[in-house]
């Protein structure tokens, strides 16, 4: 009976392991390169499971142009971490690169500045630093 439970853990382990190194394979390239700067005016804030299986803060951002724009900031609790909070209404520039996700423009982000703060959330790189 014991060995049959170690079996199991270890197979949940593998599998698992498996999902993990399978979901690295499906993040979005990151060319610093190819960075643009948008400014804009935050209409909503939600927090779903990002690439990395982790609770990510996206934003849709209104530019002064009236266009909508999805923003894929950082993990919440990274945010969080930093003391970062963004809400609706919030004027937020974000440095970051265009690139699709689930068949969908998105716009991922390596810098943010909110009331004349600014956090970096990838390295000059491109690296996610949380």
């Amino acid at each position: 009976m014991r060995c049959s439970r170690v079996i199991g853990v270890v197979l949940i382990g593998c599998a698992s392991a498996t999902l993990a190194l399978g979901q690295t394979s499906k993040v979005p390239p990151y060319d610093v390169k190819t960075e643009v700067v948008v400014r804009g005016k935050v209409s909503s804030v939600v927090t779903i499971p990002d690439w990395m299986g982790r609770n990510g803060v996206n934003v849709t951002l209104e530019t002064p142009e009236a266009v909508l724009i999805h923003v894929d900031t950082a993990p919440a609790e990274f945010l969080k971490m930093l003391d970062f909070a963004i809400v609706a209404g919030d004027e937020l520039e974000v440095v970051g690169v265009w690139a699709q996700w689930n068949g969908d423009r998105v716009l991922l982000t390596r810098t943010m500045t909110l009331r004349k703060v600014a956090v970096s959330v990838r390295d000059p790189e491109g690296k996610p630093v949380w």
